[in-house]
């Protein structure tokens, strides 16, 4: 699954943020832990000189922010007066040895930290051998481990890394899209750049960055590839007319010649001078159909209000003239659509003229419009060999014969069917083939109703 510019930018830079506020956010509050457990022995020392100096023995430490602490109050001859909070003997033993032995006998204050299989204690305690005046006193509270202490704040700071994710998420797709606006104008213009309408040029931003030069680069390409077309137009066009008028010459004085001959021989058998004048015929509509693929190229079709049915009865009569014997099935229903009525005719008449050719007497020709869909449908069957289902794609391509012998002799160029579909597709309409009801092919021709 394909993903925008702007969401293949935007994720890595969301993600990067997010790494990067995690990583402040943890030093932030490894910081804060240092400067709470600084703060604590602070605390806990502040609290031993204040309870040492009470009139009381049964007072908590105050000012201390800790979830465990405790006290312990010993009087002259180290024997413990009172104990608050949770402190087991070992650990009064322990702290009475450590805060006793370093004092000696004289009024002093010492503080330390002791650890247990839950953590450490921040011990503080003052020496006092007057108990008129002062008694022993040693504060101790627990140290929060960094995990804890990180757990406690987390949600304050998952809520900014969250922030930041979808900051750097939509800032870098809005970032990323209005810098890429002027490339997404351009695409668009582009797209509606073809070979029959090379007069388009994408808009060019007013900088001097990588998307102006891009802009003017590509409107450099167009004009050489206008350019390049346009004398490619021209030379099919020039080299068509400059061959229309010597074969018509020569087909005009053929047939004369011919007719002649007929006049003073009775011999019915065809002679060099009709096979002549049928490949002078062949080259003729050979020079019609590249014409008309100049024209196409030319620029788009002038269009206007057609009526399809009033075309497709024409063309029939035109084709039962022209093949004689030939059986057609009419069912032309009134049908409007918006298009170059000589593009449409020339769809018709290679539809109508290849069924002719290939058929073998019978044509079906059906004109209905489907008001679901606002199409109108042309449908020309005939009952020819038909076309087998692996050549269908190939008989849409300029100068593709099925069959090289037979298209010789019926006169076919391989353009015809070609040219029907590019003319088909310049109005937004579709061709296909398949199997007909009459045993050869069935063309369906769909184009955009009115």
């Amino acid at each position: 699954m394909s993903r925008s510019l702007r969401s293949q930018l935007g994720l890595p830079v969301a993600v990067a943020l997010g790494a990067l506020s995690a990583i402040a956010a943890v030093s932030v509050t490894y910081q804060q832990w240092q400067g709470a457990n600084l703060e604590l022995t602070d605390d806990v020392a502040l609290a031993s000189f204040l309870l040492a100096e009470s009139d009381t023995t049964d007072e908590q430490p105050t000012g201390i922010e800790s979830d465990e602490q405790f006290a312990l109050f010993f009087d002259e001859n180290a024997e413990v007066i009172n104990v608050t909070g949770d402190v087991d003997e070992e650990l009064e033993l322990v702290l009475f040895e450590e805060v006793w032995s370093f004092t000696n006998d004289e009024d002093a204050a010492v503080g330390l930290e002791l650890d247990d299989d839950e953590g450490t204690w921040v011990i503080s305690g003052v020496r006092c051998t007057d108990p008129i005046v002062c008694d022993t006193a040693i504060v101790g509270a627990r140290r929060v481990a960094f995990v804890p202490f990180w757990t406690r704040r987390l949600v304050w700071f998952v809520l900014p890394i969250l922030a930041a994710i979808a900051i750097g998420w939509f800032a870098t797709r809005w970032l990323v899209g209005r810098s890429l606006k002027p490339v997404e104008s351009m695409r668009q213009q582009l797209d509606l750049i073809t070979e029959s309408d090379l007069e388009r040029r994408v808009p060019v931003p007013q900088t001097t960055d990588e998307l102006g030069r891009l802009g003017t680069s590509m409107n450099q390409t167009i004009d050489r590839l206008a350019s390049s077309l346009g004398a490619n137009q021209r030379f099919v066009a020039d080299a068509a007319h400059e061959l229309r008028s010597p074969i018509t010459g020569v087909k005009a004085a053929l047939e004369i010649e011919a007719s002649k001959q007929a006049t003073r021989s009775d011999d019915a058998e065809p002679s060099l001078l009709d096979d002549s004048v049928n490949e002078l015929e062949r080259a003729s509509r050979l020079i019609d159909d590249l014409l008309v693929l100049a024209k196409r190229q030319g620029g788009a079709p002038a269009r206007a209000d057609v009526d399809l049915d009033d075309l497709v009865r024409a063309a029939v009569n035109m084709v039962e003239a022209r093949h004689a014997g030939l059986n057609v099935t009419k069912n032309i229903q009134p049908s409007r659509i918006s298009a170059d009525a000589d593009a449409i005719n020339r769809i018709i008449t290679n539809l109508l003229e290849n069924a002719a050719r290939y058929g073998d007497g019978t044509i079906g020709v059906t004109l209905d419009a489907d008001d679901r869909s606002e199409v109108v449908r042309l449908i020309v069957d005939d009952n020819g060999p038909g076309i087998a289902a692996e050549q269908r794609a190939l008989i849409f391509e300029r100068f593709a014969r099925l069959d090289d012998s037979r298209s010789r002799a019926t006169g076919g160029a391989g353009l015809g069917l070609a040219i029907a579909r590019e003319l088909a597709e310049q109005h937004h309409g579709t061709i296909s083939v398949e199997t007909s009801t009459l045993g050869g092919a069935r063309f369906t021709v769909e184009l955009p109703a009115a």
